[in-house]
């Protein structure tokens, strides 16, 4: 994508948050998303215009598809909402994905009986395990997952020209009790990279359904903050 269309792009999103400012702070957060993103190609923001931004910014990938950018609408009871420009959106707590909305295969709802190991994600032992059942696709209820977590150790992950210092987790997720269900995947492999002093995440790479593709998501904004 020319560099010109991607400043132009950033302007709009700019302009209409501060057209937006006079409204409440969740109407001019949805408003700044009103953008005329070219889907086909990478989204790239330059340094500049993340810090510059109003609201927090991610990029995410979904399996073979570009780089698009969303950007945070609400935080509500630690969960947040994120919404592209052309209105799909997930919804995210410390860094998983618990509910999707138009995409393709769409997160409906999760629940477990015991909190997300993801939660206190520093204290995440080798062998740790937790189980929770998801709805998904508008036809799918109550199908059991169950994960197994690993620490993998230090990395340094470069966002931004940065070098981070991180902690990977890695979660083994399997789907139990699979008879019933016609699926593409029945275990698969999610990561986490957490920044190694406050354990928030800075990038994931997680599938959230048994039949979804993978969805990769950097947290630009807060990796800048770093």
């Amino acid at each position: 994508m020319p560099m010109s269309r991607i400043y132009s792009y950033y302007y709009i999103f700019i302009l209409l948050s501060l057209l937006s400012s006079c409204s409440s702070t969740h109407q001019a957060y949805l408003r700044t998303l009103k953008l005329a993103f070219d889907e086909s190609q990478d989204i790239i923001l330059q340094t500049n215009d993340i810090s510059q931004s109003p609201v927090d910014l991610i990029y995410v990938k979904k399996g073979s598809f570009p780089t698009i950018v969303l950007a945070l609408a609400f935080i509500e009871n630690d969960e947040y909402k994120w919404i592209s420009s052309d209105k799909a959106s997930l919804i995210e707590q410390n860094g998983r994905i618990i509910k999707t909305l138009s995409l393709d295969h769409n997160l409906d709802f999760v629940t477990a009986d015991v909190e997300d190991p993801l939660i206190h994600p520093l204290a995440i032992k080798d062998s740790a395990t937790w189980q929770r059942e998801i709805d998904f696709d508008g036809s799918h209820f109550g199908v059991q997952l169950d994960s197994v977590f690993s620490q993998k150790g230090s990395q340094v992950l470069a966002i931004l020209e940065q070098n981070i210092e991180v902690v990977l987790i890695e979660e083994r997720v399997r789907v139990i009790e699979n008879n019933d269900h016609d699926f593409s995947e029945s275990e698969w492999l999610n990561q986490f990279w957490l920044n190694k002093s406050s354990g928030r995440v800075i990038r994931s790479n997680q599938k959230i359904t048994p039949n979804s593709d993978f969805v990769d998501i950097t947290y630009i904004s807060r990796a800048l903050r770093l």
